[in-house]
């Protein structure tokens, strides 16, 4: 599975009603499938979560690739890679694509222990589903970084097109979001913009 820059933490709630799949196959389009698409529900039952993605399979652009969050049945069930949440038991198995979110030395030392094939490390900038809550900022995120080593990192928390550049600046593989592109009026021109701050 290809590890692109730019990925999406998708869930029904952030689309403003509207259908998710329509939301996450207009972002493939607008990046040519170059999006990575974290399927992030924590409460719809599999079977519902199941319909969901494989509509998104059905539609959406060579390339792009799927991973589903805390779900390891489903992950092996649709061949497509397991995020795991910081504090989720160590996975059983052998997944697509393995990834972690991050947000401290222990939990570096983890995905590093698990053998992720990325982290995602948060929360950098303040975000709207957190207001009031500073976010970790950019040395944070240096500092994961330097404890990751090789392990590619994705920023995420409030970013946007004209922070992009700062992250990877910092050394950050790419950028995940949600808001950004869930909530946009046009997904695809938000994918769009978000993925040519990112570097080729």
């Amino acid at each position: 599975m290809i590890l692109h820059r730019l990925m999406l933490v998708a869930d029904q709630q952030g689309t403003g009603g509207r259908p998710l799949p329509d939301v996450v196959v207009r972002a493939a389009n607008g990046v040519g499938g170059r999006l990575v698409v974290q399927f992030r529900e924590r409460e719809m039952p599999d079977r519902e979560l199941l319909a969901v993605i494989s509509a998104v399979q059905r539609r959406m652009p060579p390339h792009t690739t799927l991973i589903v969050n805390d779900r390891p049945a489903l992950a092996r069930e649709l061949d497509i890679g397991l995020h795991l949440p910081a504090r989720s038991a160590k996975p059983d198995g052998r997944y697509a694509l393995l990834g972690r979110s991050v947000h401290d030395q222990r939990e570096s030392r983890q995905a590093l222990d698990d053998n992720v094939d990325y982290a995602v490390v948060g929360t950098i900038f303040e975000t709207a589903s957190h207001p009031g809550r500073a976010g970790a900022g950019l040395a944070h995120l240096s500092e994961m970084r330097a404890l990751l080593g090789d392990t590619p990192c994705y920023a995420i928390g409030g970013i946007n097109a004209e922070r992009v550049p700062r992250a990877v600046d910092i050394g950050a593989w790419g950028v995940a979001v949600r808001t950004a592109i869930l909530a946009a009026d046009d997904p695809a021109e938000a994918a769009y913009r978000l993925h040519g701050s990112l570097p080729a």
